[in-house]
C-alpha cells in the first residue's frame, strides 16, 4: 500500500517529494495515528472526528455541531478564512474546524485519513480523477446531494463530473481554463499577434527567442508540463470517450493522438523555447520570468493570473489557448469540488456549509478576485477577464481538460511521470512503452 501512496501527488502547485523521503514521513504518520488511536493519547479535550456536537447528548444540544472541513485550500494566505468566517456568523449553531493539508501531499492525505478510520465531514476534490480514486477505496464513501435545492443553481455540465448513475455527490466550484498566460503588452511592443495555430505558435515562439525573450517559462514541477501535453491531446481529439477506450485497451498507447501530442511537447524543449535550466526550475520562478518580464509566456492555469496581475501591474497580461494544427479546444477546469462523506452524523449541517461556500453568491463574490468562472446558471460578472475566460469555457465545444477524464489520479501521475521521463531525455518507444503498462496494470474490466 505504501509504494502505492507515495506515487499520488498533486495537481498545482509546491513540488515533487522524493519517495524514499515521502515513505519515511508516511511510515511517520501511520505511527502518529497509531499512537492517538490509544486510550489517553492525542489530543485532550477535543473531538478528534469533529463531527459531533461540542458535549454529548441531548442536553447540549445547545452547543455548536462541529463539522472538520478538509482541504488543500487552506493554507496561511487563503481568502477562503473569511468566507468561513461569515459562514459562521451567519449560522451560529455550526463551527467548522479546518483541517488543511498541502498540496504535495493531499491524496495521501485524504487515504491516509480514511484507512486510518477518521471521519472527514467536508473535503475537496481537485478533479474528477481524485474524485474517483478516493471513491475506489470506499465505494459509498460520498453522500448522495439528490434533492438538495442548491444543486438547481449549478451547470449541468460542471455536475456531471460528479454525477453517477443520475446520483449528484459534489458541488464544483469556480471554474478555470489551462494552457498559456501571455505578457499581452510584450507581444504589442514586438508586433506579435496571438497565434491561432500550432504553425503560428511555433513562428512566435521562434521570433521571441530572436529577441532574446524566453518564448515559455517550463519548470520541472511534475504537474506543469500537463498543461501544455494536455491542451494538445484535446485539440488532437482525446475526449472522455477516447480516454476511456485507452484504459480498457480498445486503443493502445501508441495511438497517434498520445504520440502526436508528446512530440509536439518535446520540440518545444528541444527548440529551446523554453529556459536552458528548465530542469531546475520551479514553478515560482517561472511565475518571477513573467513579472519580470523575461518570458513571454507561461504553462498553467488562468488561476496564476492574479498573481502574474498583481507582480506586475504596469503590464496587460491574458490567457491564450495552446493552438492545434486542425482545431483548438477549450478546456475546463473545475478548481475543486466539495463532497460530503456519507458516514457524517450531521449531514443536513454538511449540506448548509456546501450550500453557503460553493453558492451563487459566493461563487460571484470570488470570481473577481480569483479571476474564475462561476460554476452557478446566469452568473453576474463584471470583470472583463472573468468575462474572457467564461467566453472559452462555457463554448459548445468546451471539454474536461486532459489528463482530468483518466478515471483515477493514481494512472493520471502514472502517465504523466512517463510524459516527464521522455521531456527529459528517455528515448519515446521506452516512453509509450512504460504508459502501456501502466494502463494494462489499472485497467479494472467493466
Amino acid at each position: 500500500m505504501l509504494a502505492s501512496l507515495a506515487r499520488i501527488g498533486k495537481r498545482k502547485g509546491g513540488c515533487r517529494v522524493k519517495s524514499s523521503r515521502f515513505l519515511y514521513s508516511l511510515l511517520a504518520l501511520c505511527t502518529v495515528i497509531a499512537i492517538t488511536a490509544l486510550p489517553g493519547c492525542g489530543d485532550s479535550g477535543r473531538s478528534r472526528t469533529s463531527d459531533n456536537t461540542a458535549g454529548s447528548g441531548e442536553g447540549n444540544r445547545s452547543q455548536p455541531v462541529v463539522l472538520r472541513y478538509t482541504s488543500f485550500q487552506l493554507d496561511s494566505a487563503s481568502i477562503y478564512f473569511d468566507t468561513i468566517a461569515e459562514f459562521e456568523r451567519a449560522n451560529p449553531d455550526i463551527r467548522i474546524e479546518v483541517d488543511y493539508i498541502e498540496n504535495a501531499n493531499y491524496t495521501t492525505g485524504l487515504k491516509m485519513r480514511l484507512l486510518g478510520g477518521e471521519k472527514m465531514v467536508v473535503f475537496d476534490v481537485w478533479s474528477p480523477s481524485l474524485f474517483e480514486e478516493i471513491r475506489r477505496l470506499e465505494h459509498n464513501v460520498y453522500l448522495d446531494l439528490n434533492g438538495s435545492d442548491f444543486l438547481n443553481d449549478f451547470l449541468p455540465s460542471s455536475l456531471e463530473p460528479v454525477t453517477i448513475g443520475g446520483r449528484v455527490y459534489g458541488v464544483p466550484g469556480l471554474m478555470h481554463t489551462c494552457g498559456l498566460l501571455f505578457n499581452r503588452s510584450m507581444f504589442e511592443r514586438l508586433g506579435l499577434e496571438v497565434p491561432k495555430t500550432w504553425e503560428e505558435f511555433l513562428e512566435v515562439c521562434e521570433a521571441l527567442k530572436s529577441y532574446g525573450i524566453v518564448p515559455i517559462a517550463f519548470n520541472s514541477e511534475w504537474w506543469v508540463p500537463q498543461f501544455l501535453f494536455g491542451s494538445m491531446m484535446s485539440n488532437n481529439g482525446a475526449d472522455a470517450a477516447w480516454t476511456n477506450k485507452l484504459e480498457q485497451g480498445e486503443v493502445k498507447a501508441d495511438d497517434p493522438i498520445l504520440i502526436d501530442a508528446m512530440m509536439k511537447t518535446k520540440l518545444i524543449v528541444d527548440r529551446g523555447y523554453v529556459p536552458a535550466d528548465w530542469q531546475r526550475h520551479k514553478h515560482e520562478q517561472s511565475r518571477e520570468m513573467m513579472v519580470r518580464g523575461e518570458a513571454a509566456m507561461l504553462v498553467t492555469g488562468t488561476w496564476d493570473l492574479p498573481v502574474i496581475t498583481g507582480g506586475s501591474p504596469d503590464q496587460d497580461f491574458d490567457f491564450m489557448m495552446v493552438p492545434g494544427e486542425e482545431r483548438t479546444v477549450p478546456n475546463l477546469n473545475i478548481g475543486s469540488y466539495k463532497v460530503i462523506s456519507s458516514g457524517t452524523a450531521h449531514p443536513e449541517e454538511a449540506k448548509r456549509f456546501l450550500a453557503y461556500m460553493n453558492g451563487r453568491e459566493r461563487q460571484q463574490e470570488l470570481a473577481g478576485k480569483l479571476l474564475a468562472v462561476p460554476a452557478v446558471h446566469n452568473a453576474h460578472i463584471d470583470d472583463p477577464v472573468v468575462n474572457k475566460i467564461s467566453a472559452f469555457v462555457t463554448r459548445q465545444d468546451a471539454a474536461i481538460y486532459w489528463p482530468h477524464t483518466v478515471s483515477t489520479e493514481s494512472l493520471q501521475v502514472a502517465i504523466l511521470e512517463q510524459v516527464n521521463a521522455y521531456l527529459t531525455g528517455k528515448n519515446l518507444s521506452s516512453s509509450i512503452s512504460s504508459i502501456q503498462q501502466q494502463l494494462d496494470r489499472h485497467r479494472i474490466p467493466q
